[in-house]
């Protein structure tokens, strides 16, 4: 009979959380830094959860405006194309979206454990600003990921080839 105890234990443990994963949840705020005692709150702003895709920049990259003629650099018409054919190639990506509130935060909840892509834009100014950072969520962690301008996707339509360096 205590035998049986012990096993009925054991299989009650073993279905309690034992295999399970906990979903996690991700949370940050969304500033610019101007100076070190002024900032902007990007409120009401979209912020997307991606499924991680491996081919990402291979298929943002074919997006870069080509140069003009004399090496001249691409008209705005041809980033605006640029930018609406980068949204195109995330949009089916996207998992889950949520807005930043008034105080510039934004959570998203019950995110299962694995490898994202947090995505958002805005337009500042005359400026264009993106984010697109790979995250991992773990089982019942918080994650926190702010948007600011020290964390930006410097290079969004992948243009370019980057030296390699020694």
């Amino acid at each position: 009979m205590r035998r049986a105890g012990w096993a009925a234990a054991l299989v009650l443990a073993a279905g309690c959380g034992g295999g399970e994963k906990a979903p996690g949840r991700v949370v940050g705020d969304a500033f610019m830094a101007q100076n070190i005692d002024q900032q902007i709150n990007l409120t009401a702003m979209p912020v997307h959860l991606l499924r991680e895709e491996e081919t990402l920049d291979s298929l943002l990259a074919p997006l870069c405006p080509s140069r003009g003629p004399g090496d001249t650099p691409p008209p705005p018409e041809a980033w605006a194309r640029g930018w609406q054919a980068r949204r195109g190639v995330l949009r089916p990506l996207v998992l889950r979206s949520t807005m930043t509130d008034a105080q510039a935060q934004f959570a998203m909840d019950s995110v299962p454990p694995g490898e994202y892509l947090l995505w958002a834009d805005t337009t500042l100014g005359e400026r264009r600003w993106t984010w697109l950072a790979p995250l991992r969520v773990r089982s019942g962690d918080t994650l926190r990921l702010n948007l600011t301008n020290d964390n930006s996707d410097e290079n969004p339509l992948r243009c370019g080839r980057r030296e390699d360096k020694d």
